[in-house]
């Protein structure tokens, strides 16, 4: 007993003490925080990072969902189709062969996208073939309350219907449109596309693919119920919670959540698992040596550690600064210096999950490059057979009348210059073509208007020499001539001059078709500028069809001079213009920076 309180009382106690007490205990709560603050920290990242590549995945699945849309567009302007539906009871015996080449030209929109399972057009009215694809509205199988959705439906607008599975399989997906007649005044029929279950199977492995935690529960929510989950048991399913994509981390339950939200279909797709799962930073780095080695060996490994802290801290700085400052559209792989001089540690883990995510990240990214461009050249061709022809039978009328009157050269011209817009549109395809031929044509079609309207009609071209190569979509000039005529010049008794001018302008062309016919509305030139500029939807866009005119020929446009392109109405002096603005790629840069000169 004696010798137990001389030790007590030696320097030796007091010293193992306070040596305990002042650095070996503090250096391992000071360890053990610096590691849960690490951990945390790139938990953080690491469920980040995961949700990034989540959104980033989705593009694919919008990929397909935009090539259904596309498949629908083709079928609204398909004028086979609309004839067929249209005119079937007066003319039976051109049926059959209109017929073959609408099935021709559905089975060959089923190369659109490997997901097309069928594709059905429902119609009231008899057919004389009633076959596939039509199929009569009796056994339209969506229930009454899908069927009235699909009727009250807008003009361009798509129905989305998941069928929720009974079997636990994976939904199968639905997209309903109207099929409108040539004049646009009735529909004539219901188009119903169906995608493969496949299409959400591929997509849900694809995510299972990216994930690093195999123990993550994903769960697929159609409203507020659940339609397919990985869990083994169903107990252990994710519960929904309504909100938008985004992710949260639970740092006391150790749990994460990422949700995506698939707002076309109404899907919620919610990922959870164990933030220790994730495997960022392994816990217990302090070797066990340390409790039995004696004091100047401690103090060796502490000044060892600290050195290695040093480092950590080193590489974890340049690793976050890398992160930082990386451009977020264009990531690259993290490049760690110095592997080969020493082992591979758990950062070397964490930067080697890092590129691996990165790596998946731009394949993404690229294959989701290469559905934009088949998605452009597939709208592309879509816009370009989307002419009005309608003042092809005006003319014809005219013409009819002009042989019975008259038996002399107008009418010949009148055939001529018609036989020329008949063969150009006849031609139309995804080629370019140049300004000096939209002039032909216009000339022709104007050529026309002028004898119908008795003369009423002058015009002038005003284009510099110059110019007159350039290359454009076809039929650009002529809808726009057609539009002056129709709500222009058709609307006055008086005298009327359209002009075309076409010239360059600080790296600028600039395409100007006016007319001194009836002036445009303030407020209907506001509601067409809208449309055109983006602030109104075509779905929303109200009265005639000639701003949709016009906003297709801004797409045709835009996809083919790669989004350096613009169409506006403007009132000059009284005139009614439409202005065409195309910028040369070298100055698109500087111009995207300055839009309001």
């Amino acid at each position: 007993m004696g010798n137990l309180k001389r030790f007590r009382a030696s320097f030796l106690y007091r010293y193992v003490i306070y040596f305990v007490f002042l650095i070996i205990l503090p250096i391992f709560l000071a360890w053990w925080v610096y590691e849960k603050v690490l951990y945390f920290y790139y938990a953080e990242n690491t469920v980040a990072t995961r949700q990034i590549n989540m959104e980033n995945s989705l593009s694919l699945l919008e990929s397909s969902l935009e090539a259904t849309e596309n498949i629908l567009v083709a079928l609204k302007g398909n004028q086979e189709i609309l004839y067929y539906m249209e005119y079937r009871p007066e003319k039976p015996n051109m049926m059959y062969g209109t017929f073959k080449r609408v099935n021709t030209f559905c089975e060959e929109l089923h190369l659109m996208t490997p997901y097309l399972h069928s594709l059905k057009i429902y119609c009231d009215s008899p057919l004389p073939i009633y076959a596939g694809p039509f199929v009569r509205m009796e056994n339209f199988a969506g229930g009454g309350e899908l069927k009235k959705q699909i009727e009250d439906s807008g003009y361009g607008e798509i129905i989305w219907r998941v069928e929720v599975p009974k079997t636990g399989e994976f939904p199968a997906i639905y997209a309903y449109q109207k099929l409108y007649a040539q004049n646009y005044l009735k529909c004539v029929g219901y188009v119903e596309l169906w995608l493969s279950p496949q299409l959400l199977k591929d997509y849900v492995a694809m995510l299972n693919s990216l994930s690093d935690d195999p123990q993550a529960v994903l769960t697929l929510f159609y409203g507020d119920s659940p339609i397919y989950t990985n869990a083994s048991c169903k107990d252990t399913a994710l519960v929904y919670v309504d909100r938008e994509s985004g992710y949260e981390t639970y740092y006391w339950q150790d749990q994460y959540r990422n949700y995506l939200r698939i707002s076309k279909l109404e899907l919620l797709l919610i990922c959870s698992g164990r933030l220790s799962a994730v495997k960022i930073l392994p816990s217990g780095n302090i070797p066990s040596i340390l409790f039995s080695v004696i004091f100047v060996l401690l103090l060796v490994l502490f000044v060892a550690f600290f050195l290695s802290i040093v480092s950590l801290s080193r590489r974890i700085l340049t690793f976050s600064s890398f992160i930082r400052d990386s451009d977020p559209e264009k990531l690259t792989p993290f490049l760690r210096e110095g592997r080969a001089k020493r082992r591979a540690d758990e950062f070397d883990m964490l930067t080697d999950t890092y590129n691996t995510l990165i790596r998946k990240n731009n394949s993404l990214i690229s294959q989701i490059q290469k559905m934009e461009l088949y998605t452009q050249q597939a709208r592309f061709l879509a816009l370009q057979k989307q002419i009005h022809p309608h003042f092809i039978y005006g003319t014809l009328e005219t013409i009819r009348m002009t042989a019975l009157q008259n038996r002399d050269r107008e009418a010949a011209s009148m055939i001529f210059s018609l036989s020329s817009l008949i063969r150009y549109s006849i031609s139309i395809s995804e080629k370019a073509v140049t300004l000096r031929d939209e002039l032909e044509i216009a000339r022709h079609y104007l050529s026309i208007q002028k004898i119908r309207f008795d003369n009423r009609i002058g015009y002038d071209f005003c284009v510099e020499e110059s110019l007159l190569d350039m290359e454009l979509p076809s039929f650009i000039l002529q809808p726009i001539l057609e539009n002056a005529v129709v709500y222009g010049i058709s609307k006055t008794l008086d005298f009327c001059t359209l002009t075309v001018e076409a010239h360059g302008d600080a790296g600028r062309v600039i395409l100007t078709v006016s007319n001194t016919g009836l002036p445009i509305t303030r407020q209907r030139l506001e509601e067409v500028n809208g449309l055109l500029c983006g602030k109104i939807e075509p779905k929303a866009f109200t009265g005639r069809h000639n701003g949709l005119a016009l906003d297709n020929i801004r797409e045709r446009l835009l996809i083919f001079f790669n989004g350096r392109a613009s169409v506006r109405l403007a009132l000059q002096n009284g005139r009614t213009a439409t202005v065409i603005t195309v910028i040369a790629p070298e100055t698109a840069a500087g111009t995207a920076k300055n839009p309001g000169e």
